[in-house]
């Protein structure tokens, strides 16, 4: 039986027979399922400089100059936050968090090919 590497970039390979990522090999045969998720960017420090800048604002003195630039840090923060991408895939051990990505594109493709994978197992060719 002759392995189809169907996606193979930048460390990540899909084939018939196996999904290599980070230096981890799962078996095909035992992958069930797999999804895309996105995650959400992490905001907490752009709430705290915009909060803190709003309390800033009320004080006395050079406060609100420095509320405002805090209010504007956090501006900043919030709008360059963006979203995460990952591929999960499902086994009947459990589900695990296999890939995780800035560009959407990078995980779809990844998961177009671990959705033929899927399919095509054991398929002789």
């Amino acid at each position: 039986m002759k392995e189809a590497i169907y996606f193979s970039h930048q460390g990540v390979s899909v084939s018939n027979r196996r999904f290599i990522v980070n230096g981890k090999t799962i078996a095909i045969q035992h992958v069930t399922t797999v999804e895309r998720r996105v995650l959400k960017p992490p905001l907490g420090f752009a709430r705290v400089f915009i909060l803190l800048g709003l309390v800033l604002l009320f004080g006395n003195g050079s406060l609100p100059l420095v509320g405002v630039f805090s209010m504007i840090y956090g501006g900043v923060l919030w709008f360059l936050a963006k979203p995460r991408y990952s591929v999960v895939i499902h086994t009947p051990a459990g589900e695990h968090q296999a890939l995780v990505s800035e560009s959407s594109l990078d995980a779809e493709n990844v998961l177009k090919a671990l959705n033929v994978a899927i399919a095509l197992r054991g398929d002789i060719r």
